[in-house]
């Protein structure tokens, strides 16, 4: 990768042209994770930050679920959300144990006590008792490699799409979602690919 022509070429096709510091930094962190724990596979690498980008935003800053600013908001928007059936347990209310709330944070959002406790292990930092360590920007690039390489989110991994016998850019949202917007993610990705090629 030529990390000029890179940046130029997202900066033209995902980012209207503009890039702050933050969104370097950002896939710079991704980017030096994805190195370190899942090598160097320019495809792999390019769903990982086309997932980053869709989950979110172009901000690319690590996010609270539904975006929201504060702690409050995050557990408002959760309990509003399964007060109109959408879920069927309120993973959002505080644990009895840590009075923490497990909801979505990071780049790619880790729910629930039991997600952040095998993360914890994983990266050996104490992410029950303080979940919102998953909002920086360097733990939530481990968060999101790690967990798409090994299948922590699914039990689907980034090998089981990318690899030598074959590419599937579109059913890889197994890893985090099913297929809700596979095909849209699979957009992103392929624009991060094409400039990482550049």
């Amino acid at each position: 990768m030529n990390p000029e022509n890179f940046f130029t070429a997202i900066r033209a096709s995902l980012f209207n042209g503009q890039l702050t510091q933050h969104q370097v930094d950002s896939i710079n962190a991704l980017s030096a994770s994805f190195v370190k724990h899942a090598g160097t596979d320019q495809r792999q690498l390019a769903y990982v930050l086309g997932t980053v980008y869709h989950e979110a935003g172009k901000g690319l800053y690590p996010v609270r679920e539904g975006f929201s600013a504060t702690n409050n908001d995050a557990v408002e928007y959760v309990t509003n959300i399964y007060k109109r059936r959408g879920i069927s347990r309120n993973y959002a209310i505080p644990d009895p144990y840590t009075n923490q709330s497990y909801y979505g944070r990071g780049f790619v959002q880790i729910t629930w006590k039991g997600n952040y406790a095998a993360f914890q292990k994983l990266l050996n930092i104490p992410l029950v008792a303080n979940p919102d360590l998953a909002l920086q920007t360097n733990i939530s690039a481990d968060i999101a490699v790690i967990g798409m390489k090994d299948g922590v989110f699914t039990g689907k991994k980034l090998n089981d799409y990318f690899n030598s016998q074959t590419c599937d850019w579109v059913n890889a949202r197994k890893i985090i979602n099913g297929t809700d917007r596979a095909q849209l993610v699979a957009t992103y990705a392929q624009h991060f690919y094409a400039a990482l090629l550049s």
